[in-house]
């Protein structure tokens, strides 16, 4: 396996200034956009949690992370909590939830439309490539995939899911992507706009990569979500390609010289995160675990830059690398920083 020296994290604050919201109020920005009938079923769901909450007073609006979570829990204690469904029936809660994620990814395509030529992106790619750099990138969005691969060179290798790492710079995204679908669900659509990415013993596990932007559009109305990771308090990661994602992860963030986190806050719901953090740091200083037992020698501690506004932010992220790492924490946006 290639090592990376350079490894930049990537957050929701990295794409703040290019019209992606943050998740903090992902749920007010995209509730416009919900047709009235799904508003009117979502907001009959919320108030069930949040008593208090009215849609004309943006303040009582849940964080989408607790909504999606209280969700999940509503959908895995229903039964137990009555003798029968009722008026109000268990799938509807699936079937809201499929709406909103659904609805969220065709207005990140339509946000990418207009971010995508920021001219600090390209100054960005030029720094990512020049380092032969990896990118850990939380987003789903995908601003860096077509900035970093054109449509000929989009491929496994792309996004760290080939059995060895190759050269160029890779993206890990190990909360999903925009352009990932399961390869039964696009079976209909043309081979030439689409990649395996993932291949896998069971069909269901496969997974493929659009060559560009889009989402799938039915003719009979149907849904279409892509592979993406819910933002909830417990996240779900069982699947082969998110077990492979995060071993990559940990490879990576393992045997830097730089680490960069941009524009990410490192939430307290992201306990997956701190944990293979926390992996990655420890093996910095002790060596990487190998069949058997033994370790490899060790790389020595990176150089750490946290750029981000939130100095909470910064504390957090230190707090998990632990005394041993020099953490310089810059107090700018990323397109600033990129200039700099």
């Amino acid at each position: 396996m290639s090592r990376r020296e350079h490894v930049y994290v990537i957050g929701a604050g990295f794409s703040r200034d290019l019209g992606y919201p943050l998740t903090n109020s992902l749920l007010v920005d995209v509730w416009d956009r919900l047709n009235i009938n799904t508003k009117k079923r979502l907001e009959n769901v919320i108030r069930f949690h949040h008593p208090a909450f009215y849609i004309t007073r943006k303040t009582t609006f849940p964080n989408i992370e607790q909504l999606l979570t209280e969700i999940a829990v509503n959908e895995e204690m229903f039964d137990a909590s009555r003798p029968t469904e009722g008026n109000f029936r268990k799938a509807e809660l699936s079937e809201l939830k499929e709406i909103l994620l659904s609805e969220i990814a065709l207005w990140f395509h339509e946000i990418y439309e207009d971010a995508r030529t920021a001219k600090w992106l390209s100054e960005f790619r030029n720094r990512l490539r020049e380092e032969n750099a990896a990118i850990i990138s939380f987003n789903w969005d995908l601003l860096l995939d077509h900035l970093l691969f054109n449509e000929a060179s989009l491929d496994a290798h792309s996004y760290g899911l080939a059995n060895q790492l190759g050269r160029g710079p890779i993206l890990i995204k190990p909360h999903g992507s925009l352009n990932w679908y399961g390869a039964s669900e696009v079976s209909k659509v043309k081979a030439d706009k689409r990649i395996l990415i993932f291949p896998h013993e069971k069909e269901e596990e496969r997974i493929e990569a659009f060559l560009y932007p889009r989402s799938i559009t039915s003719k009979v109305g149907r849904r279409y979500t892509p592979l993406i990771v819910p933002p909830a308090y417990v996240k779900d990661f069982r699947r082969p390609i998110f077990r492979r994602l995060w071993q990559r992860c940990t490879d990576l963030l393992s045997t830097p010289q730089k680490l960069y986190f941009l524009g990410y806050s490192l939430p307290a719901a992201d306990l997956q995160v701190q944990f293979i953090l926390r992996c990655g740091f420890h093996n910095q200083l002790e060596g990487r675990l190998r069949k058997g037992g033994r370790r490899t020698k060790p790389t020595g501690p990176a150089e750490v830059y946290i750029v981000n506004p939130d100095q909470e932010a910064a504390r957090r992220i230190e707090s998990v690398a632990g005394p041993r790492f020099s953490c310089h924490w810059i107090n700018q946006r990323v397109e600033k920083w990129i200039f700099n």
